[in-house]
């Protein structure tokens, strides 16, 4: 499969075969093509969670507006965006930055320096603004993973209709080191899928 088939292939699979599963190499690399994202300032400010428990998958359908995919999805990964740890002064922000071995000490200083002003100046440092700039970097992880599966002829579907509080409570999570931004389900289409609907390239695409 080439990259436009499997941006055709890929599609919002609402109902999966249950009888159909992932094998671990497959889904390897999907949680692979996650991590292998890119992000604003190599930050990589997410956390992937894998559910497996058949009694919690039950209370994050029900969190999920009851959405079947959650329960007939042969995987379902959580992806968090962190909050606390983007914090110019957060060790997570040090190590990230000093794991950079093709920049000197000075280097790092400087780029944390700049790492600081970015989130001053165009994103702000309230819980909400950082997790409203993680989030959308996880949006680019979760696209790779999506990618990774449509090659490997592997469906998936991404979940952002949830009640917040609720889904946050079943998982336990500390909201001030992060909060959900999204969901993904992967599994076999159960169903065939209808044509896609796109808009035309010239309503898009404008030059000046």
């Amino acid at each position: 499969m080439n990259f436009k088939e499997a941006l055709n292939f890929r599609h919002a699979c609402k109902v999966f075969d249950e009888n159909k599963k992932i094998n671990s190499a497959d889904f390897d690399d999907i949680l692979e093509a996650g991590r292998l994202a890119p992000s604003s300032m190599g930050m990589q400010p997410w956390e992937f969670e894998v559910v497996e428990d058949k009694e919690l998958l039950q209370d994050l359908k029900k969190a999920c507006w009851d959405q079947v995919q959650i329960t007939t999805a042969s995987k379902v990964v959580v992806i968090y965006a962190k909050i606390d740890d983007l914090r110019a002064s957060s060790d997570y922000a040090k190590s990230i930055i000093c794991s950079r071995k093709d920049k000197s000490e000075d280097e790092q200083k400087a780029y944390l320096q700049k790492y600081a002003n970015m989130l001053k100046d165009n994103e702000g440092t309230s819980d909400k603004e950082l997790f409203g700039w993680a989030r959308a970097q996880c949006y680019l992880a979760a696209q790779n993973m999506m990618m990774q599966a449509a090659f490997l002829g592997i469906d998936s579907c991404p979940i952002e209709g949830f009640v917040r509080d609720q889904l946050e409570g079943v998982l336990g999570i500390d909201t001030k080191q992060k909060r959900v931004a999204l969901v993904l389900t992967f599994g076999y289409r159960k169903n065939a899928i209808s044509q896609k609907y796109r808009r035309d390239i010239k309503d898009i695409v404008s030059y000046r």
